[in-house]
């Protein structure tokens, strides 16, 4: 077999292995639902009171994944935030973030995103890599 042929194997072979736009969406669809489920049990646990609210929604009732990046391109990549003031009049994402972080003298942050995030990354790994085989299985 010529050098030609071998590369020609070879970029055939890599090929199949990366996924394409489409199936990148799919499997990072996977991954994200399932950080957004610990996120809101999280979110829940930690920043829940049972009363009554109004038109605002609850911090863990406002998550959502969408198959877009951070800029709103669909490359593939899925995020997982909260809603922002244009979805529901209130910035949930703001909230969040200082409930997370803290602020510099008030409110010390507990960590939820991050405990979150951390808790769930062996099951969003799997749920994409089990996404991610079931191409091969296809094709």
């Amino acid at each position: 077999m010529g050098l030609d042929e071998q590369m020609a194997e070879m970029m055939r072979k890599i090929n199949r292995a990366v996924p394409t736009a489409e199936a990148k969406k799919q499997i990072t669809k996977v991954g994200a639902n399932k950080f957004a489920d610990v996120l809101q049990k999280n979110t829940r646990a930690s920043h829940y009171q049972d009363r009554k609210l109004g038109k605002v929604k609850h911090l863990a009732d406002s998550i959502k994944v969408v198959n877009k990046d951070l800029d709103g391109v669909q490359n593939g990549n899925s995020t997982v935030g909260f809603e922002d003031a244009s979805d529901s009049g209130i910035n949930h994402g703001r909230i969040a973030r200082f409930l997370n972080d803290g602020t510099s003298h008030h409110l010390k942050g507990d960590h939820f995103v991050d405990k979150a995030r951390d808790e769930s990354k062996d099951e969003v790994f799997q749920a994409m890599a089990d996404k991610y085989q079931e191409g091969f299985k296809r094709g």
